[in-house]
């Protein structure tokens, strides 16, 4: 047997997803502290909402170029180099933002000179962990048949949202020795998952036909829709971080900042619980073709939307959130499957760079135009957004999303 059959029939192994879902995860922590420490920290020392919200957004604009790109890549260079790539990009970012906080604490760097070293690191950061998640997402699209493939990506789904929940735990346990602790321990996690991905994931063999892509405007062109789903799904989502701290404070009357924030993150920490559940435990055995899962998630999810508008207590803010992990639960995975499923198998790392960038583009444009939209009217922001999903749900109805194989 020769070294690639020898691969095609151990990659993609039990050990091989427990790998990639650790660097994910690994990034999700990443993303949760950057919320919890660096805000917080960055306003200590002098720093402006619009210099901590530009360092913030600029790594999603370098993501928004690179991901394409890095996907593209794996198709060529392999999953897993593209893969480790990103851990290690990652791991270099992040300790060059900590490194960065702590001059700035120290008074080593101030004004522009510390401004110009966060955005630097920001760029390093989202330049090249952009590359994990499409490597991901295509080493799981080489590695699982038709039948299986939305159950292999809801897991890759559900490696964010996990993050996301270990995250706040990750940095109050570490905090205690150094504020900045946290973040120095979560670049040397995402070295040591680099280093064992490099070690023992196993790379799928490479598609005979790798050199028959289609352009990246070609696969854009097919798998639009599921591109327009993702931009829709992180443009509400991104706007109702912005405004619920807004709408804790004219609806449920809480004025005092620090239960505001404790409101929102209990809010964020039961969503999050309801859609890893979802997607490692129910939708691995609930298999439901993607199709109907998009032609009724999205319009959920719009109906979901319209009641925060009316939800004047922490019981039913809770309720709504918890409605809205449930409805992207059943989203995500769904646009990333039937994304796969349209392309041929050359061109799986092209689909997920677009479907890695598709997202960040919803991040860049919905805080930003919801937040004015509120400030104009509070209530117009929850009807876009209804209106958004809603016909978005509609247009799915009108879309050929192909079938899994039963």
């Amino acid at each position: 047997m020769s070294e690639t059959d020898n691969d095609a029939v151990v990659a993609g192994s039990k050990k091989d997803r427990a790998i990639l879902l650790a660097g994910l995860v690994t990034y999700g922590i990443g993303q949760s502290l950057l919320f919890i420490i660096f805000a917080p920290l960055g306003q200590k020392i002098g720093m402006s909402a619009g210099q901590i919200g530009t360092i913030i957004s600029i790594s999603n604009l370098a993501i928004l170029f690179a991901a394409p790109i890095w996907g593209r890549k794996s198709d060529t260079m392999g999953r897993r180099k593209v893969f480790v790539i990103g851990l290690v990009g990652y791991s270099l970012g992040y300790a060059g933002l900590a490194i960065a906080l702590e001059a700035g604490n120290m008074g080593l760097l101030m004004a522009m000179p510390l401004f110009l070293s966060l955005v630097g690191a920001r760029l390093l950061y989202g330049g090249l962990a952009g590359a994990m998640q499409p490597a991901a997402q295509a080493y799981m699209a080489d590695t699982t048949d038709e039948r299986s493939r939305p159950q292999a990506m809801a897991l890759i789904g559900s490696a964010g949202g996990l993050g996301t929940i270990i995250g706040p735990i990750f940095a109050g346990g570490l905090a205690e020795i150094s504020p900045l602790f946290p973040m120095y321990a979560a670049a040397a996690i995402g070295l040591l998952a680099a280093i064992w991905a490099h070690l023992r994931l196993v790379e799928p063999p490479r598609r005979r036909d790798a050199q028959k892509q289609e352009g990246a405007g070609r696969v854009f062109a097919q798998i639009f829709p599921y591109l327009l789903g993702w931009f829709v799904v992180f443009f509400v989502f991104t706007a109702i971080q912005i405004i619920s701290v807004f709408m804790i404070s004219n609806q449920l009357g809480v004025t005092d900042g620090q239960e505001q924030i404790r409101i929102v993150r209990n809010a964020f920490l039961f969503m999050a619980l309801i859609t890893v559940v979802m997607q490692v435990v129910v939708m691995q055995k609930w298999k439901m073709q993607p199709r109907y899962l998009l032609r009724s998630a999205f319009i959920f999810f719009g109906i979901v939307i319209l009641f925060l508008a009316s939800a004047t207590t922490r019981m039913e803010l809770y309720l709504v959130f918890v409605a809205m992990g449930f409805a992207v639960s059943l989203a995500m995975p769904s646009l990333t499957a039937a994304a796969s499923l349209t392309v041929g198998a050359s061109d799986q790392g092209i689909a997920a760079g677009l479907l890695t960038a598709a997202p960040t583009f919803g991040m860049l444009l919905g805080p930003m135009s919801m937040g004015h939209l509120y400030e104009y009217d509070p209530v117009m922001p929850i009807w876009f957004c209804t209106a958004m999903l809603v016909l978005t749900g509609i247009y799915f109805w009108f879309v050929k999303v192909p079938l899994t194989n039963k």
